[in-house]
């Protein structure tokens, strides 16, 4: 699994993003940095003509951090269903405790043909 570091900033708690009012990290955020994580692990798993795109999350986000903690995204290599990469995904704080774990699932797409649709 691929490691990502971050740390939890007034800037990205509920309170800040709008998503609750406490000063804790924000579930928006948490899945932010999962799809982040899954985005750049799936990069090295596809042709570099093409790119992923989000299809879906599913996060059980199960324990809140406060302003300061540091959290760790822990990021499998992805699975290929036949028609998407999925990522697990596993979230702990700096004391190794769980605080979120789930999928992010990506479509492997061709960046211009995927955009000529969009318009």
């Amino acid at each position: 699994m691929r490691q990502f570091q971050h740390t939890v900033t007034a800037d990205v708690t509920a309170a800040a993003v709008g998503s609750g009012d406490l000063d804790v990290l924000a579930t928006p955020t948490l899945v932010l940095w999962c799809e982040v994580a899954a985005f750049q692990v799936c990069a090295q798993s596809i042709d570099p003509d093409h790119t992923t795109v989000g299809t879906t999350i599913t996060i059980d986000h199960v324990k809140g951090s406060p302003v300061g903690a540091e959290i760790t995204v822990h990021c499998a290599e992805p699975i290929n269903d036949g028609r998407r990469l999925v990522c697990h995904v596993i979230v702990k704080d700096a004391d190794g405790d769980q605080i979120a774990k789930g999928e992010v699932h990506r479509a492997v797409v061709d960046p211009d043909r995927f955009m000529s649709k969009c318009h």
